[in-house]
């Protein structure tokens, strides 16, 4: 082995982090992405230690015996428990970097729009346990639009919606800025909440997530609510405590989940109708259409909906659940020319190497 290989195998490395609700991505600075898990942790419920992470814990989640819990550590796009995090975090990074590394350089991670100072000290104390000398935050929507083959910098609009499992990120992206944005907390983990209570109600049938998450991306319809398709669900009848499987109609499921969609074209509108006193930038969204991105963005008719009730062609992407994380890697690619967009979102490298 050569000197110059020896180095390249020793010397810190970069990485991109897209820290989702439902999944975590990571993107090496020399191999690309390295791993897309669940965002989720086992642990013994009485000691805390954590026993699983990622796709094991999903494996077990839902089966597991009263002495393990199983936890989903990211709430809508920001930390929520911390500790799981960390070692979340830690575990994933491990899965990746050989152990001739000697640590990590820099963590760039894409945050939803409306993080608040606190849940990004949350971020930033994760971090530091996985020994990361200098990070840097990224809006999601930002990240997608780099991930999608769209220029930041352009002098022109660009209307990205990025609709995560915890979060649906909306931005008008223009001249290395947001124009108009904003974090809904609507995302994918409230249509299966909405899948899982309407059978609990309709039905006295008790389904799993990954249930409600299968029925979601392959029976739920929510452009055409008259389309009817019938569907087979097993789960446990809260009645009688026994097992059951039923068959169902189509439409009244699509008939549940309704009112999410149009609370999520309604914020859409808001953002198109806050151009009027930018009108050139409304142009530039009618000429180039929407971008639609995202694991939510796979809802079955979501892009004709929205084309539909705002009139404005929908671009959707051909890989939606890893745009944002390809953003990240083009900025880890390229730090001195995408750096601008970290400080005018996020104040920039906000953790110096000492």
């Amino acid at each position: 082995m050569s000197l110059l290989e020896y180095l390249n195998m020793t010397s810190p490395v970069d990485i991109g982090l897209d820290l989702g609700t439902a999944n975590i991505l990571l993107y090496h600075q020399e191999k690309g992405i390295v791993l897309n898990e669940p965002s989720m942790v086992a642990k013994e419920r009485g000691t805390g230690n954590v026993i699983a992470v990622g796709q094991e814990a999903l494996d077990i989640h839902e089966k597991v015996h009263p002495g393990i819990v199983t936890v989903r550590p990211i709430a809508s796009g920001v930390i929520a428990d911390y500790e799981a995090t960390t070692v979340m975090v830690r575990t994933m990074i491990s899965k990746v970097a050989t152990r001739s590394v000697f640590g990590l350089r820099r963590l760039i991670v894409s945050v939803p729009l409306g993080i608040t100072p606190v849940e990004k000290r949350a971020v930033l104390d994760a971090a530091e346990k996985v020994g990361v000398k200098e990070i840097a935050f990224i809006a999601e929507p930002v990240a997608a639009a780099i991930g999608l083959g769209l220029d930041p910098f352009a002098a022109t609009g660009h209307m990205v919606i990025d609709i995560g499992g915890g979060t649906s990120d909306i931005a008008v992206i223009t001249l290395g800025g947001i124009a108009s944005g904003e974090s809904l907390r609507i995302a994918g983990t409230d249509f299966n909440s909405r899948i899982i209570q309407f059978f609990r109600n309709r039905y006295n049938l008790a389904i799993s997530d990954y249930a409600a998450e299968n029925l979601k991306l392959q029976s739920v319809c929510v452009y055409d609510k008259d389309e009817n398709s019938t569907m087979t669900v097993q789960g446990m009848n809260v009645g009688t405590g026994l097992p059951e499987t039923i068959t169902v109609d189509s439409r009244p499921l699509n008939d549940s989940v309704d009112h999410l969609v149009s609370q999520m074209i309604a914020a859409i509108r808001k953002h198109i109708e806050a151009l009027i006193v930018k009108p050139e930038l409304a142009i530039d969204i009618l000429e180039k259409g929407i971008y639609l991105t995202g694991g939510g963005s796979q809802l079955k008719g979501l892009n004709k909906r929205i084309q539909e009730e705002t009139t404005l062609p929908v671009v959707t992407s051909d890989d939606p659940m890893t745009d944002v994380i390809k953003g990240v890697g083009e900025i880890l690619a390229d730090l001195d020319h995408y750096k601008p967009l970290l400080a005018i979102d996020y104040k920039a490298l906000v953790k110096e190497d000492s």
